[in-house]
């Protein structure tokens, strides 16, 4: 998988696209009408560090974040991005907006509102990865015609502002820079009043963007952000198909990966699931090869990169407190939505309760002692009548059947090619699988 080394435009050809919406907040005329107070008013970083262990509220640091004290150091840079979030990426898999997104229950004029957020987020990170794309710990991921999701945010949101009626909006002259779509009254909001939960997010991308230095972390919000979306994400993107009728992939563009390099959509329609599944896993299996590549063994941005992801994760789960679930009809239950699996890579399952595990103990239990049952009291009053009807329908229609046919072949064919083919590969993937339990 070739890097390629263009920049990605920006967008209405603005080149300093990172140093806009100063501190996190557009640049707003002062005759233009108030916003409403924006959601999760509380949110900062420090606070959210302190929440997570990581500071008194006041001064603390992303390297303060407590990490799994089993991880091995020696393992690379993917391996442990994948054991050391699990927890943080469950937290934001179950908050009530992800789950309303995953399972395609936003309203559509909520769900373009996320899209606007969700633009600036990416405009910002990959903002900070265009300036670093030389830098070697960035270098082997970076690959904007592939990954760069800004661009095809704006086209799905253009898309839906179409077809809501909102695609001859005049542009805003108080919002400056100006997105690449149109910012009726439902969007304005997102820029020109910026939710602390949202101003956290882009105030990091854009510390870390800042200095060279600093600049390698941009590695652990891209991972979560870029590994998602070709996990989880393509999953979401086939669920906003029914949820919001979109028959084609626009609309949906944010969920496509080009993964030929210049394939259309109309070729995409047209491969298998099972094709495009392989794809995406190579295009994953690249990307960890890429990561793995620039950190190397250094111990230290190894543990660095951890702590930012968590953070990272933990950002994403209080982005998702911006979306605003559908709410139940009058008389109608709270449905409860399953979270998607696979986004970024398939975290830990949720612990078991108390009651869980032992109701699972007693299935067991109880399964055991039918089984003793039928053995010792069944089966001995059924075995002569088995043995008396069932021997000569087996001597007769099966046995000859199963002597030319099946036994030949599962002698002859199957088990050598068993034993030559799976059992070697399948008897060194336990071991080793055995190795890393014990590790």
């Amino acid at each position: 998988m070739s890097t390629a080394t263009a920049q990605r435009p920006s967008a209405n050809g603005l080149t300093n696209r990172a140093n806009g919406y100063t501190n996190g907040h557009a640049k707003v005329n002062g005759n233009a009408s108030p916003s409403p107070p924006p959601r999760g008013s509380n949110i900062t970083l420090q606070s959210l560090l302190k929440d997570n262990g990581a500071g008194d509220g006041l001064s603390g640091s992303v390297d303060d974040w407590p990490l799994p004290e089993d991880l091995d150091l020696s393992r690379t840079v993917s391996e442990l991005l994948r054991k050391g979030t699990q927890r943080a990426h469950t937290n934001a898999e179950n908050s009530d907006g992800a789950t309303a997104l995953t399972a395609g229950k936003l309203e559509i004029h909520e769900y373009v509102r996320w899209l606007a957020i969700l633009w600036r987020v990416y405009d910002a990170l990959e903002s900070g990865l265009d300036a670093h794309a030389a830098d070697p710990v960035l270098a082997g991921t970076y690959n904007p015609k592939l990954l760069a999701r800004a661009d095809t945010i704006a086209a799905d949101i253009r898309f839906h502002l179409k077809r809501l009626g909102y695609d001859n909006v005049p542009p805003r002259s108080d919002i400056v820079p100006s997105p690449p779509f149109p910012l009726p009254d439902l969007l304005a909001e997102v820029f020109t009043t910026t939710a602390p939960a949202l101003k956290v997010y882009l105030d990091r991308l854009r510390e870390l963007s800042a200095t060279r230095s600093e600049a390698p972390r941009l590695l652990a919000h891209a991972y979560v952000r870029y590994l998602g979306d070709l996990s989880g994400g393509q999953i979401i993107g086939a669920r906003l198909r029914k949820a919001y009728n979109l028959d084609t992939l626009d609309g949906r563009m944010f969920y496509f990966f080009d993964l030929d390099g210049g394939q259309g959509a109309d070729d995409a329609v047209e491969e298998t699931v099972g094709d495009r599944k392989k794809k995406l896993h190579a295009v994953k299996g690249w990307y960890r090869d890429g990561m793995d590549g620039g950190v190397g063994n250094d111990e230290a941005l190894k543990i660095a990169l951890v702590k930012e992801a968590n953070l990272a994760f933990s950002l994403n789960t209080h982005l998702f407190s911006l979306i605003n679930p559908p709410k139940p009809k009058a008389g109608e239950p709270r449905s409860e939505t399953k979270t998607v699996k696979g986004s970024t890579e398939d975290p830990a399952e949720a612990p078991k309760t108390m009651t869980q595990h032992v109701t699972s103990i007693v299935d067991v239990v109880i399964t055991v002692l039918l089984v003793l049952a039928f053995i010792n009291f069944a089966w001995p009053k059924a075995k002569p009548y088995v043995i008396e009807h069932g021997k000569p329908v087996w001597d007769k229609h099966v046995a000859p059947c199963f002597e030319s046919s099946f036994a030949p072949w599962w002698n002859e064919t199957f088990v050598p090619w068993w034993n030559s083919q799976i059992a070697p590969p399948l008897l060194e993937h336990l071991g080793v699988e055995q190795r890393l339990s014990l590790l």
